[in-house]
């Protein structure tokens, strides 16, 4: 067996604990963003799909176009303000490495902007489109942290463009329907050990008699803090739809049932790895063997297939006199969709497999609206989000957790032709437990620790009636 054979089997093990970071891509999207309305977040999103003020129904229900009798245009831009902090416990440095510090909040401020326009044909059909981020994700540690050679940044965005039809049937029940083109683009990093990798090596080219045993100390010590840089980069595109009934029942009642179907990726792109240089002989072989084409740490296309789940949501809107709307919605996510992610190189081979075992979600939101006057309307709502990523599988790319709700709004009618939206909540969450080593703590240490997350968010909106 030659020395390069051994040294190439030996470290695919290394490749995949190098990659696994970047498993994580699906879990960017377990941030599924409901700020696609500044008028909702008021309330918490309770009563999205029951009721239909405006054309940002487009997105939570379709059929609620049925209920607007003028042609509009809707622009919102929503700040989320993402606080996300590691505090070491009892965390284990990588083989050959420093332990590192703690990352800073790795959140920061995000944009997530998205447009409406809609218009009745006539009294029984409706036309709409949105443009809008359903889901996305974006963190970045310090460099030199802790849990480096598992995440360091984490970028995944969607683009969601959704032309809609409704069709009232009847003064009871509405249905619309809408088709969905998606695209998603993802950035994820993190460093390499390469003292790892060359440690693995060793131990192969030793049981293979090729060195001797007691040398691999003595050049496990020459090449450590060794250490290089991951990116992978991908997009995709993919179609799907969702569908919405809205029910008027009279006495100030509207229910509203909606569905949103899950959408498949196959997210493709590099993998580039930048290694460190090594003065070392036998490390520097070790490593020129891992990096040459066809290498287990060699720069080329990668793909990871990934579903994105489907939805439903449940929606109740009931009037209380002239003035006070009760608002609730049930939703319900199929996270269960991601079991596992698979990374794979163009020629076919695995790169790596992670189990995930993700869950179906339940959101549950209570909320209601005053009306001061006929121009000013106030509102506010409770949430409470389930967490989709259970404890064993929970990494630094999505420290997910359950969400509390606090959300408070207002409506401005400044004119016949205007109005004005303004919305906030504060999503309150407990400490993060982590314990993650990434399948191997010589190549990815052991970060071991609690995550103590928050989020803000802010949306205005601007409506304008033709």
């Amino acid at each position: 067996m030659t020395r390069r054979s051994v040294t190439i089997r030996c470290l695919r093990h290394s490749a995949s604990a190098a990659l696994l970071g970047y498993c994580a891509l699906a879990q960017g999207a377990a941030f599924a963003l409901l700020e696609q309305s500044g008028s909702r977040l008021g309330t918490a999103f309770a009563g999205s799909g029951a009721i239909a003020d405006d054309a940002t129904t487009i997105f939570f229900n379709p059929a609620g176009l049925a209920q607007l009798d003028h042609a509009q245009a809707v622009v919102v831009p929503s700040g989320v303000l993402i606080s996300s902090k590691f505090n070491d416990v009892a965390s284990l440095p990588a083989l050959g490495q420093r332990l590192g510090g703690e990352g800073g909040d790795a959140g920061g401020w995000n944009l997530v902007p998205a447009v409406y326009a809609s218009a009745p044909l006539n009294e029984q059909l409706a036309v709409g489109i949105g443009v809008n981020a359903p889901f996305g994700l974006k963190l970045e540690y310090d460099d030199g942290w802790i849990g480096r050679f598992q995440a360091l940044r984490s970028e995944i965005e969607t683009i969601n463009v959704n032309p809609t039809l409704t069709y009232r049937l009847n003064d009871v029940v509405s249905i619309g329907v809408g088709a969905n083109y998606q695209r998603i683009q993802a950035e994820l990093t993190n460093q390499v050990n390469y003292t790892a990798v060359i440690a693995q090596g060793l131990q192969q080219l030793a049981a293979a008699g090729q060195i001797p045993a007691a040398s691999i100390p003595g050049l496990i010590t020459a090449n450590a803090g060794l250490e290089g840089h991951a990116r992978v980069r991908g997009d995709d595109s993919a179609w799907g739809y969702n569908i919405g009934l809205m029910f008027d029942l009279g006495t100030a009642t509207r229910v509203g049932v909606a569905y949103r179907s899950s959408i498949e990726y196959e997210v493709a792109g590099s993998a580039r790895f930048i290694s460190p240089t090594v003065a070392q002989p036998t490390g520097a072989a070790i490593i020129a063997a891992a990096t040459a084409p066809n290498g287990a740490l060699a720069t080329g296309p990668a793909s990871v297939d990934l579903e994105l789940p489907d939805s439903a949501l449940l929606s109740l809107r009931q009037g209380l006199g002239e003035r006070f709307e009760l608002l609730a919605d049930l939703a319900w996510t199929r996270w269960s969709s991601v079991q596992e992610l698979r990374v794979v190189r163009d020629t076919g081979a695995t790169l790596s497999v992670t189990p995930e075992k993700w869950n179906d979600t339940w959101r549950f939101a209570l909320g209601g609206t005053y009306a001061l006057s006929n121009e000013l309307k106030l509102r506010a709502g409770v949430a409470y989000d389930e967490k989709a990523v259970p404890d064993s599988t929970r990494t630094p790319r999505l420290p997910d957790v359950d969400r509390t709700w606090i959300a408070i709004g207002a409506h401005w009618q400044t004119s016949d032709m205007m109005g004005l939206d303004f919305g906030y909540a504060h999503l309150f969450s407990d400490d993060a437990r982590l314990n993650q080593n990434a399948g191997n703590t010589l190549a990815s240490g052991a970060l071991i620790g609690n995550q103590e997350s928050s989020v803000d968010i802010v949306s205005l909106q601007l409506t304008v009636n033709f």
